[in-house]
This record gives C-alpha cells, sequence and structure tokens, in this order.
C-alpha cells in the first residue's frame, strides 16, 4: 500500500483530521478518531474497519506494517510533516498519528445473554446512568475492561463512548468492552433484575453500607449490576431507591469524592476479588463512589 505525502494542511484527503478541538466526526461522518500509535495499533488488533491514518512522516512504515499484519490492504496511509499535521488538526495531537475508523457493533441484551448461556464466570455489570465527562468515560472503560467486567450499560445522557478523547484514554479498551446503550434505562434495569442481577447504588450516603463490610466476590451463580453515579451529582435518588442496597468507600483526611473511575474501580475490584475472611477496620462517616471529576 502506497504512502501518500501530504504537504497542504487543507488537502481534502485530511477532512476527517480537521480542526478537530471543536468537531465531533462521529456524529458527522459515523468514523471514530483512534489518536496515539498505541490506540491506532489496537484499532487493527481488533480488527476494525481503519479507513485512513494520517501519520508524520517518520511513522509511516509503522503504520503499513500494522495494516499488512492485519489483513488491510486499502488503507490510505496519509504522511505529513509534524507542522502540517499540527495545522491541520488545530491541536497536538499524541505521538503523531491518528486514524479514521469505523466503530465496532453495539453491544446488545441478546448478545449478553448469549455471553452467559456460553459459560462466562464474569457476572458483575456496571450501569452509568450519566456519566458526561468523556476523559472521564474513558478511564472508566478502561477499568471495567481492566478488571473483567462483562458489559457496561451507559443511560441516555452518557457521553458517546466513541468520542475522540474517551477512545484515547480508554487507550482502546472500548474496542473490545461490551457497551450497551440504554434508551430507556428503567425498563433495562427492570430486565437486569429479572435476569437475577443484584442492583448496587454506589453512594456517599452515611446509612449506607461501607464497601469492606459487604461479602466479596461474586460467588456461584450471583450477579451484581454497580450503578455509579454522574461527576459532581451521584446517582439520582429514584434510582437509588430501586436498588437492592447503597455501598459507600470510607474516606479520610476531609476528602468527601474520588474520581468516579477511580471509585468504581475499587467497587469493582472488591466485588470481582475472591472472598476472603478477616476484613475490614472500623471507618468514618464519610464514603464515596461515583462521584469526582
Amino acid at each position: 500500500m502506497p504512502t501518500i505525502l501530504v504537504d497542504d494542511p487543507r488537502d481534502p484527503r485530511l477532512s476527517p483530521y480537521l480542526n478537530l478541538k471543536d468537531r465531533d466526526v462521529r456524529r458527522e461522518r459515523g468514523l471514530f478518531l483512534a489518536e496515539s500509535e498505541h490506540v491506532v495499533r489496537r484499532a487493527f488488533e481488533a480488527g476494525l474497519r481503519v479507513r485512513s491514518v494520517l501519520v508524520v512522516e517518520s511513522k509511516a512504515d509503522r503504520v503499513r506494517a500494522m495494516a499488512e499484519a492485519s489483513g488491510l490492504e486499502d488503507v490510505e496511509v496519509l504522511a505529513c510533516a509534524k507542522e502540517v499535521m499540527a495545522q491541520a488538526a488545530g491541536i497536538k495531537l499524541h505521538q503523531g498519528m491518528i486514524a479514521a475508523v469505523e466503530p465496532a457493533a453495539e453491544a446488545s441484551w441478546e448478545s449478553l445473554q448469549a455471553s452467559e448461556s456460553s459459560g462466562s464466570s464474569l457476572e458483575v455489570l456496571v450501569v452509568c446512568p450519566e456519566i458526561t465527562n468523556v476523559d472521564n468515560l474513558g478511564l472508566l472503560i478502561r477499568v471495567c475492561a481492566g478488571l473483567g467486567v462483562r458489559a457496561m450499560v451507559l443511560g441516555p445522557r452518557c457521553a458517546d463512548p466513541w468520542y475522540r478523547r474517551a477512545v484515547r484514554v480508554s487507550m482502546g479498551a472500548v474496542f473490545t468492552m461490551p457497551l450497551i446503550r440504554s434508551t430507556d434505562l428503567e425498563t433495562d434495569l427492570d430486565r437486569l433484575r429479572a435476569a437475577g442481577y443484584e442492583q448496587i447504588a454506589t453512594v456517599t450516603d452515611a446509612d449506607a453500607q461501607e464497601l469492606r463490610e459487604v461479602a466479596p466476590g461474586v460467588g456461584a451463580g450471583r450477579r451484581q449490576a454497580i450503578l455509579v453515579g454522574s461527576e459532581g451529582y451521584g446517582l439520582p435518588t429514584d434510582l437509588v431507591a430501586r436498588c437492592d442496597r447503597k455501598v459507600r468507600i470510607p474516606m479520610h483526611h476531609d476528602v468527601d469524592s474520588l474520581n468516579v473511575a477511580v471509585a468504581t474501580g475499587i467497587v469493582i475490584h472488591h466485588f470481582t476479588s475472591p472472598p476472603r475472611a478477616g476484613s475490614g477496620r472500623p471507618g468514618t462517616d464519610r464514603g464515596i463512589a461515583g462521584r469526582g471529576e
């Protein structure tokens, strides 16, 4: 596959990459942008349809090697100087490489049920009614993928997980993490309850159970759906009221909140770790899960 040398930042072949700071390429073109060499490589390895790659000239050979290894022969490799890339994009691009890619098909409830019937042992879901910060969502996806969450359920008001910064912060985990976009969250929570998922609200309420007092591990036949709140506001009271239990992370040194991805990672790890004896120390009256910036 030939490398196309581009020396004009207004070249029409660069149209997906122009003025990225204020654009939503996903909404405009149905594509997402994979930014940085690692994320571009992950896109190829995940078998996604990479349309084109904008790259500094010194790294063009690496892109061709990625494409050839994945069996893609028709990827446009657009090589240019760093200055041309910066002028076209209008922002500093990480590692001098960015690709325009077709997103993977969204997961569905049917695919989730199929994975259950195949004997999957992963029994934890994470439900995000409204994570609006794309960096937080990207980090949360990476945390969920790394800690073995079966799938994430994203509410109607959640940010787009395929937005450029969300994809970059996820380090490509969005390519393999099953994401179910809910259009009616209450109905879907009813669906989870019918499927045997205990629903756990992560809150700061003083009357919530301290996480370390909850039996860790999902155990045989035990399923949990962990609900995490939006940045700064937590979970809506009506969703908390629907849950089977409320849990909080004890906090110290007058800290009342953690970043939502950090807090969720602590909770996930608790519920995916093997049960252990003799855990816990007395805590404080503060706690957090699912808040923060």
